[in-house]
């Protein structure tokens, strides 16, 4: 089965997730736990008709196997969600969540012992200053907002959201060590996994229920567009393009080597980088791209893929 199918359909799917979310998060940023949960509910409705057949298919990974992976996962979600709500502009947003590698690095050597080679840590301290960076940028930019009335809270509420971005990215380290130990216990189960994990999410949202409540209804208050309030098309249709995202990027994976993957991603979140600048006007100076280059170019470097394809044109 040809890949390129697949590539376009993850590409499509996770950069359109990225339009309604924005979107939504622009209008109403308030919103972003009422997303967040509507997204799980989402994926799990689709696992609970599929995947376990209303409950008759039998689990292959016992439940309490879940539950690290469950608590991290749900954290992971609802902060970086959350941050969009503390004036993170989207791109920052972007950049922030590819410097996973860095945090990855540093708990696989903390935690599991593992070792790296000096390129491996060279592109990761790439990517730290490209991080760097455009968080100052953006920060300067906060600081001239300051001037106008109100802008001062502003750049508090960026510190906070910057902050909440830095213990997302640490968590979702320790959320992929789990997945891994949870894999090699009990073997892959990825469908199984993506709808447990999911709904047993879900009871943890009572605790938001009356902030969740009240997003309800101020999403049907907003102009509707064909019957439908707008804010809700936005919501409805992040959710629907988060789950064709998340289906393809798990069909790559069956279909195609892991640098492959890796390659598709970071493109997908560099054209989803263009769509926030250019399409909803986002700043990004020139010292924005810097930053931006450093992280993705430091990604590639770390994944190998460059010099991946070019061991491919000499065996050809």
């Amino acid at each position: 089965m040809s890949s390129l199918p697949i590539i376009c359909g993850a590409l499509g799917g996770c950069m359109g997730c990225m339009y309604f979310v924005e979107s939504l998060a622009k209008e109403i940023p308030s919103s972003m736990n009422l997303y967040t949960f509507s997204s799980f509910l989402f994926v799990f409705l689709e696992g609970l008709i599929f995947t376990s057949k209303f409950f008759t298919v039998k689990n292959k990974i016992p439940l309490k196997g879940y539950i690290p992976v469950v608590s991290m996962f749900f954290f992971v979600n609802v902060i970086n969600n959350q941050a969009l709500n503390f004036h993170v502009p989207v791109p920052l947003h972007i950049i922030f969540r590819s410097g996973s590698l860095l945090s990855t690095l540093i708990m696989n050597r903390l935690l599991m012992g593992r070792q790296y080679t000096l390129k491996k840590y060279l592109s990761v301290l790439a990517i730290t200053i490209g991080i760097i960076i455009c968080t100052l940028a953006t920060n300067a930019s906060s600081s001239n907002d300051g001037k106008d009335e109100g802008g001062s809270q502003k750049q508090t509420e960026l510190f906070i959201g910057i902050v909440m971005l830095t213990v997302a990215l640490i968590a979702s380290s320790l959320l992929a060590i789990f997945q891994e130990k949870l894999y090699k216990t009990y073997g892959k189960h990825p469908d199984e996994a993506k709808f447990v994990i999911h709904g047993l999410s879900l009871p943890i949202f009572l605790f938001m229920y009356n902030d969740i409540t009240t997003n309800i209804q101020i999403l049907s208050s907003t102009e509707p567009v064909f019957g439908i309030p707008k804010a809700w098309i936005d919501l409805l249709g992040a959710c629907f393009l988060q789950y064709i995202c998340i289906t393809f990027v798990y069909k790559l994976n069956s279909v195609t080597d892991s640098l492959t993957v890796t390659l598709v991603v970071t493109l997908r979140k560099f054209l989803s980088l263009l769509v926030s600048i250019f399409l909803f006007k986002n700043p990004f100076t020139t010292t924005h791209w810097i930053g931006a280059f450093l992280v993705f170019s430091g990604t590639l470097v770390f994944s190998e893929v460059l010099s991946f394809k070019k061991s491919d044109k000499k065996k050809d």
